[in-house]
């Protein structure tokens, strides 16, 4: 039976890393409900707010690999465990920078990566996240005039007004970086 664990104990990733897992299930297993789920704390050794593309594989490797790790030894005999990290940042070009959310897989062998769509940030969120050092979730509740926007829409939906969520970005990402799991034909095929 495979299992899941998830490294992150905020809704938004939980419930769109779950909604991923989902619709491939339904796609590929024919069985949405056969992967039990747990949750867990785990840090990801970036900054709060990561500003890089490389930052955010980073982070939401090290939070998979470090489920992982603390999963395994709790795992019944027979049964394989995919480890989920979710990292969500902005990174930058030299005049826009963007948001996405990024989502790692492993298995204890191998890792995939999947990211969601990447969506230009204002530039006063960037002027504050990037120049002023600022952490994204402190200052999208200063600029929504909201409270604890990262647990709910995220900057995502206050950027596309709920058009695109935070939950939304990592059920994309989720999806992605299950495709190498799920769709090894394709995955495995050599170009002749």
């Amino acid at each position: 039976m495979k299992r899941a664990v998830l490294a992150t104990r905020r809704q938004p990733k939980i419930n769109g890393i779950r909604r991923g897992f989902a619709e491939v299930l339904e796609l590929f297993a024919n069985d949405a409900d056969s992967i039990p789920f747990e949750t867990m704390e785990i840090e990801s050794g970036v900054a709060a707010t990561p500003l890089s593309i490389q930052e955010l594989m980073d982070g939401a490797a090290t939070r998979a690999r470090s489920a992982y790790d603390a999963a395994k030894t709790n795992l019944p005999d027979g049964d394989t465990l995919l480890a989920v990290g979710a990292e969500g940042g902005l990174w930058r070009t030299d005049t826009t920078a963007f948001l996405q959310s990024w989502v790692c897989i492993y298995d204890g062998s191998v890792m995939h990566f999947g990211s969601s769509g990447a969506i230009e940030i204002p530039f006063a969120l960037s002027r504050e996240v990037f120049e002023n050092g600022r952490d994204l979730g402190m200052v999208i509740d200063r600029f929504a005039e909201q409270h604890d926007v990262r647990s709910k829409q995220g900057t995502w939906g206050v950027l596309t007004k709920d058009l695109v969520t935070r939950e939304d970005s990592f059920a994309e990402a989720a999806r992605h970086a299950l495709m190498p799991f799920f769709h090894s034909t394709v995955y495995e095929k050599d170009v002749s």
